[in-house]
């Protein structure tokens, strides 16, 4: 781990990852739609995102990301969009908006993501970065740094704002952050 921590940021490839869920518990709630995007080198390289078929989408969730029952009917189960997506992250360090507090917790139960694995959180930098501001939504990050998307709350969407956000961060910080350890809380 400790060799890990001292590797340079440009020799490590980054899953930038937002999930959408019918709920904020990882124990009880599904997740619906899974995104990662690749970053190597200060570049977004590649892309994957799948929605993943449930029974049961509340009425609140839908409201909040727009995905409805119909939407997941004949998408893939869990299993299968488990070993795509651990195939597309395999070797990558993980990065997300919140991601310690609301994404990994979701990684560990349903893509059996090892706890307690090292990521990179871009709230916790956007915290560090501008500790005088009030908010750290991800919109507000996003638009703080000139950053647009067409839609929020959708899982790829977020997952390119994010990597759009952590990219630019590199790039204010590039004297300070240049090591893994640097970046990691």
């Amino acid at each position: 781990m400790k060799r890990l921590l001292n590797t340079s940021l440009k020799k490590i490839d980054f899953a930038v990852v937002d999930l959408e869920t019918t709920g904020f518990s990882s124990d009880r709630d599904c997740v619906v739609e899974v995104a990662a995007v690749k970053v190597k080198n200060g570049r977004i390289k590649d892309r994957f995102q799948s929605l993943i078929y449930t029974d049961y989408i509340p009425y609140y969730a839908t409201r909040v990301h727009g995905i409805d029952i119909d939407m997941v009917y004949d998408a893939p189960t869990l299993n299968t969009v488990r070993n795509n997506f651990r195939e597309f992250t395999q070797g990558c360090i993980f990065v997300g908006h919140n991601i310690k507090s609301f994404d990994m917790p979701f990684l560990v139960n349903a893509f059996d993501v090892e706890e307690g694995i090292c990521c990179v959180d871009t709230l916790k930098i956007s915290r560090y970065l501008f500790s005088r501001e009030r908010t750290h939504k991800l919109e507000a990050v996003a638009r703080r740094l000139g950053i647009s998307s067409r839609k929020y709350h959708r899982a790829l969407d977020d997952a390119i704002v994010t990597a759009k956000i952590f990219l630019e961060f590199l790039s204010l910080e590039k004297k300070r952050f240049r090591i893994l350890k640097d970046i990691v809380a």
